[in-house]
This record gives structure tokens, sequence and C-alpha cells, in this order.
């Protein structure tokens, strides 16, 4: 099996929508990361030590081990539900959802502990989700019940978040999720009451709404994602069972509907990974896989897909080196590795899994 390494230049919350224009062979080696994950019913973040193993000759033999780190679960806010590490590997943010309020945690660079630095951060009601830029300068919060876009600039040096001018930003009535290009300009907000998107352009963290939007999308859309090369949009839909691919115009920010695809039952994650796109399945506990063809966005589901994912899988992360794919299942309290051939696109359980005990919702990975 050959397997590629980028060079990561994102954060990890962002890693979904990241990928490497050039693939590279990745003959064998390991790696280690450290991993932060949310548990909403205990008011906590778990945090786990990751060692991967790859070879290149047989997907079978690719492995991962997850230990947890000394001290964890660490204490959090009332709920937390969104969590993101920071692209200096050196703070981890949470969003408090029943708290209205964002944690901000140091990393122990020896061993990957979390410290909380009070106080807490106030954002809108209810904190859904969060992205960050690329370069880890502003923080981006959608509040489901305020209705609004909470804006932060992040100290580089201690991680302290300061609203900007103008935050929040209002937008529609109960926004769910969002996700921004990988360039910074443009963030797309998924709001599930309309069943559609709506666009803005970010200057220095400032939003301004895009013309023409919301644009419309399928029933019961869950999760969103933008591709690595910023060309598209793909939203999945939990209602019709379907994802929805935009078009991105690079100048405007604009989108445009270029078709809706049948994924498997219930699906709620979103990761792409060009040329591949992985959909998670709650309902049908698989993770349907796509290619992705340039230009016309079509999608085309790849031999032997959907592959198994374990027990309802809620959501997905990339690892570093886009060689792992990692999904969280909240009914199992548990985060199980495949491995991505990047090759075909195929993915193959690993024999590990980490046990969180109390159900996740969200997970980083570190660099």
């Amino acid at each position: 099996m050959t397997k590629r390494i980028c060079l990561v230049l994102f954060a990890m919350w962002l890693a979904p929508l990241i990928g490497c224009s050039s693939p590279s062979i990745f003959s064998s080696g390991s790696s280690s990361h450290t991993a932060y994950v949310t548990l909403p019913n205990s008011n906590a973040v778990a945090a786990l030590r990751i060692k991967t193993s790859v070879n290149s000759s047989s997907a079978t033999s690719d492995t991962v081990q997850f230990t947890t780190i000394v001290g964890s679960p660490f204490p959090a806010g009332s709920s937390p539900g969104s969590v993101l590490v920071h692209p200096s590997g050196k703070f981890v943010y949470v969003a408090n959802r029943s708290e209205n309020d964002i944690s901000l945690f140091t990393i122990n660079s020896s061993i990957g502990s979390l410290q909380e630095v009070l106080p807490r951060t106030t954002t809108g009601l209810t904190p859904l989700a969060m992205v960050m830029d690329s370069g880890g300068n502003y923080l981006f919060v959608v509040n489901e019940l305020s209705n609004n876009i909470s804006v932060y600039t992040i100290n580089s040096t201690t991680g302290a978040l300061s609203a900007i001018a103008g935050s929040p930003f209002t937008t529609f009535n109960n926004p769910f999720t969002l996700a921004i290009t990988p360039s910074g300009k443009f963030l797309y907000v998924l709001n599930p009451n309309l069943t559609s998107v709506i666009a803005y352009t970010v200057a220095s963290g400032v939003l301004q709404p895009i013309a023409g939007l919301p644009i419309q999308v399928g029933n019961g859309p869950r999760a969103i994602t933008v591709d690595p090369a910023g060309n598209f949009v793909y939203v999945v839909n939990t209602t019709d069972n379907t994802v929805s691919v935009l078009g991105i115009n690079s100048s405007s920010g604009a989108l445009t509907l270029l078709g809706s695809f049948s994924t498997g039952t219930t699906p709620t994650s979103v990761v792409a990974l060009d040329p591949y796109l992985y959909v998670g399945n709650l309902g049908s506990s698989n993770i349907s896989v796509f290619t992705v063809t340039p230009v016309t966005g079509v999608l085309t589901e790849i031999t032997s897909s959907p592959f198994s994912a374990g027990t309802a899988p809620l959501f997905e992360v990339l690892d570093p080196d886009n060689l792992f794919l990692y999904v969280g299942s909240q009914t199992a309290n548990s985060i199980t590795a495949l491995s991505i051939d990047t090759t075909t696109g195929a993915l193959t359980a690993t024999s590990q899994s980490a046990t969180t005990e109390a159900s996740p919702s969200s997970m980083s990975v570190a660099k």
C-alpha cells in the first residue's frame, strides 16, 4: 500500500479540509501525536497519546496505539461540545455549550497534559462549533441560541482571546456549525432550520455576508467542510441520506449547488482529503468513500465502499499525516482508527481503539 505524508500547514481541527497537492511515497515509519476529546456528560476533556506505525507493503500491518495521558480527563466547563488545538501546539480551546463560554488550556509540551487558564471567555448563547484560520490568528464560534458568530483574536504568546470590533456578527436563526476555506478568505455557516449554507467574506476577522445567499442544500444538514484546494463545500444531509456538493467562486466566495449524491444511512460527518471524500454514516455504522472529479465536483463511490466503522460513528478526524482516520462513537464511548490507502482511498480497520468512558462529541489532534 502506497502512503503519502504531508507537511501539515493548518490546525488539526481543519485537518479534514487539508490534503497534499502531490503525493509522495511513505515507505514505513512511526509517528506520535496528542489528541483531545470532549466529553459533554462528564464536563471534561480526555487527552490521548496516539502512536502510529505504517508499513507500505500491507495495510493490515498499519497500527495505532492509544495511551491515556496522565491526569486525563481534565475538567472543563458545562457540556463541552467542540475542541480545537492551536497550530502552535501550545493551546487547546473548548466551547462549553451550557455555560456560554470558552475554556483555554495550555498544553504541557513534555507529556501533553492540560492546564486551564482562567477566567473563561464569554461567547453568545449555546456555542456549538468553532473553527480557526490556518495561521491561528482568529477563532470563530457559532452560537445557536443567540443567532450569531463570535470572532476573537488569539494572542500567540498566551493564547488569550479578545473579541474583535463588531463581534458577535448576526446570522440567521439557529446556526449549527461552520467551515472556513484554507485561504481564510471565506466562512460558511450551516443552518439546519433553513436547510441552507450562509456565506461570509473574512477580512481581519470581520465578517460580511456574501450576496445571493443562503443557498439551499438537502434536508437535515448536519456537517460541513471545505476541500483542501478551496474549490468545493460539502454538506451531509441526515434526512435525505445525501451529500451536497457546492462550487466556490474563488473571487467572491459565492456558492453554486453542483449536485447531491447518495450516502449511507443518517450521515453525520464529512472529511475531504483530495481526491477523496469520506462520509460517516451514523445509522448504517459505516463510511462511504468517494473520488471527487475536478471542476465538476461529481462524486463516484470507490470499490468496496462503504467501509465498516464500528458502532454509530458520529464524527471523523484526520491524523496529522493524513494516513489514518479517527472515528468517534457516542454509543460505544470510543475512538477507533482506520488506515487510509492514499492510492485507492480505501479504509482498513486497525487493531486498537481508545475507550473514552463517556460519550465523546468532538476530537482534535495536535501536530
